[in-house]
């Protein structure tokens, strides 16, 4: 049995074996195994997967562009600016077609605009020529007789000329009075001569010095002296009175200007609210203009004469500002790992990130109650609207995309451990 096994042993196959080098695979295939399992955790080391919160991203300015939508229906009119030009803020960008000329309006708004009622008849003349105000022009011809209304009573000559003379004859009434008190001083100087006259003459004749008729002509004459100071006196109280007659005149009549001043003053301030209503309510329905400084941008094609529907937004006006900010949107999933100063990465719908690339910022503010989208994130553009590719991307209001906001910067390895880690925890 032995001799049977060492010839087995020594038979061409099994020589064969024996004597050939095995390839390389076989001698090295261990090593290098475990040369691409190091290489494969070295990788996972350099790798980085981070851990991100996704939500809903809407790129606006720090001021927010504004949409102008259409008031009402109509044809559009007058398009002034092209996409992309810088406006002013109040310039008309267009108008609605309305039965009421843009000119007249404009007429008007200027006289609303420079009105003075101390120049009542010059803005009365001004009202004159404007026409075809529709259901306004009542108010503009109601207003017009009124401020010349209150022209002519403000410079109304025959009413000055009343109070002129009104005032000469309190004057000359006082003046009189003032010379009446002057006359009772010296007549009761010369009364209180004739009283001690009187009284001399008196005794005698009691003494039967001088005759009966001359003592009853100095009586007379005493007694007529009296009667004058009494006369005078009359005079003077009358003169006063006619003074104050004239007086309470006087002010009758200047109340009862005032009373019509302030009158026609209230009516044509009501009449002006009316008018700059009526001017406002025409800008809004028919008149687009621009709310702020910025940029024209359009919500259509639109052209002259293109039917528009109310409420159809039909531009919008971007501020001259180039802070640009995100508002994300997140669910509740994720929301408490979120922190300020977080890395967010903005993919545009726009622009597909793998051409364009995408946006960098950073979390700026958190917002602690969830409305109907959930949270709202506002992140800050650290560089504007240069993308990872170094492309500038032309923004646009409305623009939305998906934003990533990197909660934990982790490495590949470290998530793998995480994941086993997970499975040992349960």
């Amino acid at each position: 049995m032995e001799e049977e096994k060492q010839i087995e042993l020594r038979s061409h196959e099994v020589q064969e074996i024996l004597t050939d080098v095995p390839n390389w695979m076989i001698r090295y295939g261990i090593s290098l195994i475990f040369v691409i399992i190091m290489a494969g955790l070295l990788l996972t080391w350099f790798i980085r997967y981070p851990d991100t919160v996704v939500g809903e991203a809407e790129l606006t300015t720090m001021v927010p562009p504004t949409a102008l939508v259409a008031r009402s229906s109509g044809y559009i009119q007058n398009l002034r600016f092209a996409e992309g030009e810088m406006v002013k803020s109040g310039q008309v960008l267009a108008e609605l077609l309305n039965p009421t000329n843009e000119g007249i309006i404009d007429s008007l708004k200027r006289v609303l605009q420079t009105f003075n009622l101390e120049d009542a008849k010059q803005t009365a003349t001004a009202l004159s020529g404007i026409a075809h105000l529709g259901q306004a022009q009542e108010q503009v011809n109601a207003l017009y007789n009124q401020l010349i209304e209150y022209d002519e009573l403000v410079n109304d000559p025959a009413f000055d000329h009343t109070i002129k003379t009104l005032n000469e004859q309190i004057s000359y009434n006082r003046r009189l009075a003032a010379l009446s008190e002057e006359e009772l001083k010296v007549m009761r100087i010369e009364i209180a001569a004739a009283g001690e006259k009187f009284k001399a003459d008196s005794s005698l004749y009691a003494s039967g010095v001088i005759a009966k008729m001359t003592f009853f002509t100095n009586q007379s004459e005493f007694l007529n002296k009296q009667q004058s100071l009494i006369g005078i006196r009359k005079a003077a109280v009358q003169f006063g009175i006619t003074a104050s007659d004239l007086a309470e005149q006087r002010s009758q009549l200047l109340k009862t200007r005032r009373d019509s001043e302030r009158l026609l003053t209230s009516q044509i301030h009501a009449s002006l609210r009316s008018l700059n209503s009526f001017v406002d309510e025409w800008e809004l329905t028919f008149s687009l203009m621009a709310p702020m400084d910025g940029k024209i941008s359009y919500f259509t094609n639109l052209v002259n004469n293109e039917y528009v529907k109310a409420e159809q937004p039909l531009f919008a006006i971007i501020p001259d500002d180039e802070r640009y900010v995100g508002i994300v949107h997140i669910d509740q999933q994720g929301y408490g790992k979120i922190m300020l100063g977080q890395r967010v990465m903005i993919k545009i719908n726009n622009y597909p990130f793998q051409e364009f690339g995408q946006l960098r910022g950073s979390v700026e503010s958190i917002s602690k109650v969830a409305g109907e989208r959930g949270y709202v994130i506002k992140v800050s553009l650290t560089k504007g609207m240069i993308s990872t590719y170094n492309r500038e991307l032309a923004y646009q209001p409305n623009m939305t995309g998906i934003a990533e906001i990197i909660t934990d910067d982790l490495r590949l390895i470290e998530r793998i451990f995480n994941s086993i880690r997970k499975i040992f925890d349960r």
